[in-house]
């Protein structure tokens, strides 16, 4: 707490120290979005609006490297830069080392001389305070206490769900730079990499040395805060009951770090099963996903990709909020599982929090599978 606040009176400090203005040098938006995959496709619905609104302009999406796949090959971006930004690498790191990365990074972007900067992330301190020690003459994000001192345009988020948020920032910036969004409503997230033939001939190769054949169903116990975690023998029992009701094959997915998880999992379901956990790209994850008659998991970011490979879902929500973080796209497609739970720690997802939340032990495997049925029953 005391490292906070000495950090935060350094930062107030920091916001007011001059800053020469850059002078712009082309008609470039630089769009900074730290976070993980998810994130990123929440973000592609506002892109294709910002494309329509500005198609002269120059995009360009900062974004981690461990997001950037998601963005290749997507028409709406000109450019995709990798940026390790600091408290979203999952890794430990000094305390010096965040402000050693601003000052590389602002050089950087104060040579590129952007038209503006967009911080999509609305308590992104760092990424405002970059755009700011760039000297960008345009700063746009929303009207976040965390932001707001550091950014010359801030932009009220009225809605709750996430795509609706990107879009009414990304709106904003196409009228402060003089262009007209599309009106009418935010498509639904749409996987921008369709996969490529190598893709989809990995995923077949992939499913057959597992001894998958179609139709299957894929499972994603997974995600990157260990709160949201569910219970293996539940997992078990969905799967096993799925997989008999509907004569489905099981494939359970998920990052290399999971596979211990996944093969407890595995090892419970009582029906052809296999794990990918590690085994696929973020394309080859998007064909197996393509062929699945169904994916259920947590909230995360591979049941996102689910949605935007328009593949029938089911969501386990409970420390994260189905309002920000629920799937977007056509509901009788997609569905949330929820004990409806509050506590005082709802939305906490610090790695510090253990598996076995209240919230996740309270979905019970009936549940789960009566969503599953009705998704199913609609396809």
């Amino acid at each position: 707490m005391i490292l906070h606040r000495l950090r935060d009176a350094g930062l107030a400090i920091a916001s007011r120290a001059p800053v020469t203005p850059a002078v712009p040098r082309s008609f470039e938006i630089l769009l900074l979005r730290p976070d993980h995959l998810g994130d990123l496709l929440f973000l592609t619905p506002a892109l294709r609006r910002l494309r329509r609104a500005l198609p002269e302009a120059t995009i360009t999406a900062v974004v981690g490297p461990w997001a950037a796949p998601v963005l290749a090959g997507n028409p709406d971006v000109d450019e995709v830069l990798t940026l390790p930004f600091p408290g979203f690498t999952r890794r430990p790191s000094s305390r010096l080392q965040p402000y050693q990365l601003l000052q590389q990074w602002a050089a950087l972007i104060r040579e590129r001389a952007p038209a503006a900067v967009v911080v999509l992330r609305d308590d992104h301190w760092w990424g405002a305070l970059l755009a700011q020690r760039a000297g960008v003459p345009l700063r746009i994000g929303a009207d976040h206490p965390a932001v707001t001192r550091y950014l010359t345009h801030t932009i009220p988020l009225p809605h709750p769900h996430w795509v609706q948020r990107n879009a009414a920032v990304l709106d904003a910036t196409a009228r402060i730079l003089g262009g007209t969004p599309p009106d009418e409503p935010v498509t639904p997230v749409t996987a921008p990499l369709r996969p490529p033939a190598a893709a989809s001939e990995s995923a077949a190769v992939t499913l057959a040395g597992a001894g998958i054949a179609e139709p299957y169903l894929v499972v994603i116990p997974g995600a990157g805060a260990r709160v949201k975690h569910w219970l293996p023998d539940r997992w078990a029992t969905v799967a096993t009951t799925l997989a008999r009701e509907f004569g489905c094959m099981v494939v359970l997915t998920g990052s290399a770090s999971e596979a211990p998880m996944i093969d407890q999992i595995r090892a419970r379901i009582q029906a052809p099963a296999a794990s990918l956990a590690g085994q696929t790209d973020l394309a080859t994850l998007t064909a197996v996903l393509q062929g699945a008659r169904l994916a259920v998991g947590v909230d995360c970011g591979p049941m996102h990709l689910a949605v935007a490979a328009g593949t029938p879902t089911v969501h386990l929500f409970g420390p994260s909020s189905a309002e920000q973080f629920g799937p977007w796209g056509d509901p009788a497609r997609h569905r949330v599982v929820s004990a409806g739970m509050r506590c005082p720690r709802c939305g906490d997802l610090s790695p510090e929090r253990p598996e076995g939340a209240g919230c996740m032990v309270a979905i019970t495997a009936d549940a789960v599978l009566a969503a599953a049925r009705e998704v199913l029953a609609d396809g």
